[in-house]
């Protein structure tokens, strides 16, 4: 399998576990009084931003994997790959708490669900 099958069946995964998550999540908000279209939006708008993180983070992988001879140089690329991502992250908080039909809440959590995920999809076997 070429790695970046590898990538995106990894990513097709992400997504279906984060269908179920999105779900919860807005029945959470519904119950706490939060039913607005600004709310589904705002979580649709944290699950497609998690995905692009996710996404990103695997190209960086295989493109520091790819083009780099020494683990340094690839540290330093995953390092730099790292930064960028996390930049845009706190934008992606930064607006959300800054435009008014953005639920900031409803968008962080579902920065969380890649987490979640891997920690339920990789638990061992017993």
């Amino acid at each position: 399998m070429k790695d970046r099958e590898i990538v995106m069946d990894e990513l097709r995964r992400q997504a279906k576990g984060m269908a179920p998550l999105v779900l919860v999540t807005y029945g959470v908000f519904a119950l706490l009084g939060y039913w607005q279209w600004q709310t589904a939006v705002s979580i649709l708008l944290g699950t497609a931003y998690a995905l692009f993180h996710f996404y990103q983070i695997g190209q960086s992988a295989l493109r520091a994997a790819a083009l780099y001879r020494t683990p340094g140089q690839a540290q330093k690329s995953m390092v730099r790959g790292y930064l960028t991502r996390y930049v845009l992250t706190a934008v992606l908080i930064v607006v959300s708490f800054k435009l008014p039909w953005l639920n900031p809440a409803a968008v962080v959590i579902p920065l969380f669900y890649t987490k979640i995920i891997l920690l339920i999809l990789n638990r061992p076997v017993r």
